[in-house]
């Protein structure tokens, strides 16, 4: 799994960008925004986690499968 997340980090970073960002349009334009530095943080770990988690499930499912060959 740690090759995995080292392989990968540009993908993560960017996914935790886009988090924060989407995350900061949405407070903006549909609430009222107060600055809850906890919540933008906790929700981009948690997307971060779930993403990772996915993508390593899925790698190890195409590695376990054989090559149509």
């Amino acid at each position: 799994m740690r090759r995995h997340l080292v392989t990968h980090w540009r993908i993560w970073v960017a996914i935790a960008v886009a988090v924060i960002v989407v995350n900061e349009l949405v407070d903006r334009n549909f609430f009222d925004h107060h600055e809850h530095i906890d919540g933008d943080f906790i929700l981009t770990v948690l997307v971060l986690l779930i993403t990772i988690s996915i993508s390593y499930a899925v790698a190890r499912l195409r590695a376990r499968r054989p090559s149509p060959s």
